[in-house]
């Protein structure tokens, strides 16, 4: 399949522009050096802000400046852990037998966090939630081209991921750190993204199987501009060609 990207954005408590993510490549994807800060919604009154857990602030953050305040767009929210230590507290308050918070399990849920998009934005577009055991980015990307032709003329995929409190001792494998990724897909040629299976001809990529590692090795591939990159999947690869 064949799209465009008119725009992108990335953000963590250590990537807050992107000379940030070109010393973070520069390091070997280290983030040793970089500071940690919040990460910058000034865009929104207190109050809102103070509404937002941090993997919506992720969200917003890293989506907000890619948006015009009044543009109407739908979205394509893609994330493995979504709002996970929220339930986990919520978890824990029923072992303590603690009253739960109705608000808390609310936005619990996957789509609470495109929910409070619509609703601070005031935008009604269609909005998908999404989780996959592997490859989120391409899944969500898949799910945005999909809408492109169904007649939207440009869709926001974010992938959003907040690692699992290291307060919580289980078996976990946790993000290297919170981040989101947005981008807006328009219809165009600038970018190809195919899959194929290993019964194709194709071999498997090397290496064990990462789901983090979609969002990361596509900013990777951005910032030291590689025309081609493959993505290992499940039972097959996934191909990103720019131009």
């Amino acid at each position: 399949m064949k799209f465009s990207i008119s725009d992108w954005h990335a953000v963590s408590p250590f990537h807050h522009t992107p000379e940030d993510w070109q010393k973070w490549v520069a390091q070997r994807r280290n983030i040793g050096g970089l500071p940690v800060k919040d990460v910058d919604l000034s865009f929104l009154p207190a109050m809102k802000r103070r509404r937002l857990s941090s993997a919506a602030r992720l969200m917003f953050a890293a989506s907000w400046p890619l948006l015009q305040e009044d543009a109407s767009c739908p979205v394509v929210f893609v994330s493995h852990d979504g709002e996970i230590n929220r339930s986990f507290q919520l978890w824990k308050s029923l072992i303590q037998q603690e009253e739960l918070s109705p608000t808390s399990f609310a936005l619990s849920v996957h789509n609470a966090i495109i929910g409070q998009w619509s609703l601070m934005r005031g935008d009604m577009s269609e909005s998908i939630a999404l989780t996959a055991r592997y490859n989120g980015l391409e899944i969500g990307v898949t799910e945005a081209v999909g809408l492109l032709e169904e007649g939207a003329s440009q869709v926001l995929v974010v992938v959003v991921e907040e690692p699992l409190a290291e307060e919580y001792n289980v078996a976990a494998v946790r993000a290297p750190f919170p981040l989101a990724l947005g981008l807006i897909i328009t219809r165009g040629e600038q970018v190809s993204l195919t899959y194929s299976t290993a019964d194709t001809g194709n071999e498997l990529l090397s290496g064990e199987l990462n789901y983090y590692s979609s969002a990361l090795e596509w900013i990777t591939q951005q910032i030291t501009a590689q025309p081609v990159r493959h993505q290992s999947a499940e039972q097959g690869i996934w191909q990103w060609q720019i131009g």
